[in-house]
């Protein structure tokens, strides 16, 4: 019989961007609009971090901001957002992006897919507040 001591647990712990802000799945309204607009606005931060990071041609963590970008952020903001701009941006974030730095594409074409993803941004926004 093993003793309770005898178990090793996993402390490691590492914070989400919900969990950090304090948003939850059982919000308002109002909170459901401000943490939307908190993962658009860290969207657009990871987005510029990621330019910085492939102009300095470090695209291992270019990949990471993008891919940071998408899965925690974006995935979080495609329902309140709806189908359309939903799908526009997994297709810029997820699927053209990552693509772009893996094949070591122009600094060029990776600031006009960030710009083309910023402006499904700006529509989003648009669409949560009218």
């Amino acid at each position: 019989m093993a003793s309770i001591s005898s178990l090793i647990y996993n402390t490691t712990f590492t914070a989400s961007f919900a969990q950090l802000n304090n948003t939850s799945a059982n919000t308002t309204s109002t909170d459901d609009e401000n943490s939307t607009q908190d993962y658009i606005s860290n969207i657009r931060l990871l987005l510029n971090q990621t330019i910085d990071a492939y102009s300095a041609n470090d695209t291992e963590k270019a990949k990471e901001l993008a891919t940071t970008a998408y899965l925690d952020n974006f995935e979080h903001i495609e329902e309140p957002i709806g189908e359309v701009l939903s799908e526009e941006g997994e297709e810029l974030l997820r699927e053209q992006l990552g693509a772009q730095i893996d094949s070591n594409t122009s600094i060029e074409e990776i600031k006009q897919t960030v710009n083309a993803t910023n402006e499904v941004l700006d529509e989003a926004e648009e669409s949560l507040t009218s």
